[in-house]
């Protein structure tokens, strides 16, 4: 006997129409996801494009796409040729990466590092982040990394070993005789152990030489400067330097320096910090210790031991807490530091 096709149909449970159905359901749903998600990333992408005039990330994440893919047309992004050059340039005026990145998703629904590491080498892309990550004005989402900081401002700089200082920060040039033609920005070589001045807070990353610079100045107080400084008096040096710890050292204090470095001690006599004169002349309140004292760091702990009658700097604000009272005072490399105040009293420098 012939199987009836109704029969057997409805004996294992299908049925024709409600196939059809579910397939037009299904399908309804998958064309409006499609068409939803499209009209979600065709807002994003107009959103981001009006807010490109104001938007410097935007222009940002705009500036990179053209250097990954020059040609315009996404399916050659592949074949073209990036300009790494470009990528580096753009990458210095990025402050807040997480955003580019957002604003580069919108715009060409591609993952900017995911397009960067395909593009460049191991080493090119890592010269990327590191352009971003040493910017000065580096920002990003919260929990995403400060901006490195090679050198803290005010902080003391002595040579290791001879070092070149710099007018610019490019280590290109060398002084060799073959580099005569090239920008020579080479002002002198240093000495090892010399006292080069103090970190004026401005960096620079080098990412053609793979070089950290660092711009370091001093004034010159003429009254206490050897005779060929002595008509300079106020001037102000700066040069740059490689911040490699090959190269210099770094103090936060004048104490540490001295302690490794006691060669240094006469030329900060005659070698200032820049803002040195600025209160030149006027009464200035000055704290002083009248017994040993225990100098604390911004956070309250133990990093040093004042002798007596030591200088210690410009008295800032006073704290009272369950432990004593603490006053603040601001040292002359501008560094912030806390002391008891039964340990000092204040004096009027003139």
């Amino acid at each position: 006997m012939a199987n009836n096709p109704s029969t057997i149909e409805q004996h294992i449970g299908l049925n024709p129409a409600k196939i059809v159905n579910g397939i037009l359901v299904i399908g309804g749903v998958i064309i409006t996801y499609t068409l939803a998600k499209k009209l979600l990333v065709d807002f994003r992408k107009n959103n981001t494009q009006t807010q490109v005039d104001d938007s410097p990330t935007a222009r940002q994440a705009i500036g990179l796409r053209s250097a990954i893919n020059p040609s315009g047309i996404s399916w050659l992004k592949s074949i073209d040729t990036t300009s790494v050059s470009v990528v580096f340039e753009t990458a210095k005026s990025i402050t807040n990466l997480d955003q580019v990145a957002r604003d580069y998703a919108n715009l060409f629904e591609d993952n900017l590092l995911d397009d960067l590491q395909s593009e460049l080498s191991a080493s090119e892309y890592q010269t990327f982040l590191s352009i971003i990550a040493t910017n000065p004005k580096k920002q990003g989402d919260k929990g995403s990394s400060p901006a490195v900081e090679f050198a803290k401002a005010s902080s003391l700089v002595v040579a290791k070993k001879p070092v070149t200082l710099r007018s610019s920060p490019d280590a290109s040039n060398h002084g060799a005789f073959y580099e005569q033609f090239s920008e020579k920005n080479t002002i002198r070589v240093s000495k090892a152990g010399e006292f080069l001045g103090y970190a004026t807070g401005r960096q620079q990353y080098d990412q053609k030489n793979n070089v950290k610079f660092i711009e370091v100045a001093y004034v010159i107080n003429a009254a206490k400067a050897p005779s060929a400084y002595k008509d300079k008096n106020k001037a102000r040096v700066s040069f740059w330097v490689s911040s490699s710890i090959d190269f210099v050292d770094i103090f936060p204090f004048y104490k540490n320096m001295y302690d490794a470095y006691p060669a240094t001690i006469p030329f900060t006599a005659w070698m200032k910090p820049q803002d040195f004169f600025t209160l030149k002349g006027l009464p200035t309140p000055m704290l002083l210790t009248i017994r040993k004292a225990p100098i604390l760091n911004e956070q309250l702990i133990l990093i040093d031991i004042a002798n007596v009658n030591s200088l210690l700097g410009e008295p800032v604000l006073s704290l009272t807490t369950n432990k004593g009272e603490f006053t603040q005072f601001k040292t002359i490399d501008n560094t912030l530091l806390w002391v008891e105040k039964k340990h000092t009293t204040i004096l009027l420098n003139a």
